[in-house]
């Protein structure tokens, strides 16, 4: 998931600070995206509303935005993003969902862990679970979700899959991950080959340390055959438009 161990510990460190967030909170972040033009209009956490330049992602995707309010947490600090890459993790955060993360995110509740995080805060942009695609930052933003200070934060859109032990449910965020990714390979002119896992970007400050993840897709912390299927679908529904 995030690049700030070895040691992989947001799940123990954060499920309880996701818990304890009131829902009244967050309910003025959630709205479903549902524009046809290129540029479409969300509501951050302050409640004011922002342009995103992006088309609509597809109905199967069920996309909504909890967009970081500017200025606040995560986005106190921006770096632009002109995304030529898009980069893969899993939570490594058993059973909880896309809107428990996406809330945390919005409130700044998931604070750096080390002194190379630019912002003071991890943050992605698209969280994804068996129920829905929940969007947090805006694609021209960069997150702190891969290597720092390093490539992957700089070129790539961060996409994080949910970790659920049902299998069906498992499956049904894969799948919805790829639908993702495919819409945006189309909106942002990336190629395939450009989808990579998080594995993909060294983390320079750990020794060149490459991490497992997203580990719901690789083998024994390696690309191999779950990594290529998983590219597999993402194409098909790429080359259908999806």
């Amino acid at each position: 998931m995030f690049p700030f161990e070895p040691s992989r510990t947001l799940a123990k460190d954060y499920v309880v600070k996701i818990a304890a967030i009131p829902f009244v909170l967050c309910v003025g972040f959630l709205l479903e995206s549902c524009s046809t033009t290129k540029q479409e209009t969300a509501t951050a956490g302050n409640g004011s509303p922002e342009t995103l330049s992006q088309s609509a992602a597809p109905a199967d995707v069920n996309l909504r935005q909890m967009i970081v309010p500017h200025g606040r947490y995560g986005r106190h600090i921006e770096f632009p993003l002109h995304a030529t890459y898009i980069t893969i993790h899993s939570t490594d955060n058993p059973n909880a969902t896309a809107l428990q993360h996406a809330r945390g995110m919005a409130v700044g509740a998931f604070r750096a862990r080390t002194k190379w995080n630019r912002t003071g805060y991890m943050t992605w942009h698209f969280t994804v679970d068996d129920v829905q695609a929940i969007q947090s930052l805006p694609l021209n933003i960069q997150g702190e979700h891969a290597d720092h200070d390093g490539p992957g934060n700089m070129t790539s859109i961060g996409i994080e899959i949910c970790e659920l032990r049902n299998p069906a449910r498992q499956a049904a965020a894969l799948d919805r991950a790829a639908r993702l990714t495919a819409w945006l390979m189309h909106d942002q002119n990336i190629p395939l080959d450009h989808v990579v896992p998080h594995y993909h970007w060294p983390q320079w400050h750990f020794h060149g340390n490459q991490k497992n993840c997203p580990r719901i897709l690789l083998e024994h912390g390696r690309p191999g055959p779950r990594w290529e299927a998983f590219l597999q679908k993402i194409n098909g529904y790429y080359e259908h438009g999806a």
